[in-house]
């Protein structure tokens, strides 16, 4: 980074956050398209977010800068969305059907709030940094002080929503496998219990 004029380097992070925001509205639109409203719990909704978050991982990290203070940039990053897909988990509803015993999820406005709330945070953080002088001025001397480059910006953005996603498909998995068996459930439904939610 050093010896580019500061214009350039300027444009060049802009440009890695725009791809950042570009990923990470992708990745909202799989969630909002396969995890949305009643669904069937089945092995293709596992695979389908895990399949999504390590193609973005391998064609978009790779490279990234890896220095001691990046990896601890990038350790906030995965963090904060860990802490996103844990309460993603929690407003995602868990159901076995008493008559199939398939498993069923059910995601509605809250988890549509707490997704759109992640992109347009992200979506804040961009804009300020492009047309916000006060924001990018703090933000420049920020990262100065404590040697982040500005490569580590959009990787850091990146893996918040992979953190994200995986957070949420093994919690999901852990709930699931607590839910009480077909029979088990029938027989409870019969002695007037009601089906097992998250």
């Amino acid at each position: 980074m050093a010896g580019r004029p500061p214009e350039t380097e300027e444009c060049d992070v802009m440009t890695d956050m725009e791809q950042a925001l570009t990923i990470s509205g992708g990745i909202f639109a799989v969630m909002m398209l396969t995890q949305y409203g009643r669904r069937k719990y089945d092995l293709h909704k596992v695979l389908m977010p895990i399949g999504t978050v390590s193609a973005v991982g391998y064609f978009y990290l790779k490279g990234m800068p890896t220095q001691t203070v990046d990896i601890v940039v990038y350790l906030v990053g995965a963090t904060i969305g860990l802490a996103c897909g844990v309460v993603a988990t929690f407003t995602t509803g868990v159901e076995r059907d008493p008559a199939s015993g398939k498993v069923h999820t059910r995601c509605g406005a809250g988890f549509v709030a707490i997704w759109t709330a992640v992109v347009a945070l992200r979506v804040a953080f961009i804009y300020l940094a492009e047309h916000n002088t006060w924001f990018r001025d703090h933000l420049g001397t920020f990262m100065a002080e404590h040697h982040i480059v500005q490569d580590a910006i959009a990787p850091f953005f990146v893996i918040m929503a992979l953190a994200m996603v995986l957070t949420r498909v093994f919690l999901l998995l852990a709930r699931v496998r607590l839910l009480a068996p077909a029979g088990a459930q029938g027989q409870a439904l019969t002695e007037g219990s009601s089906p097992v939610r998250g």
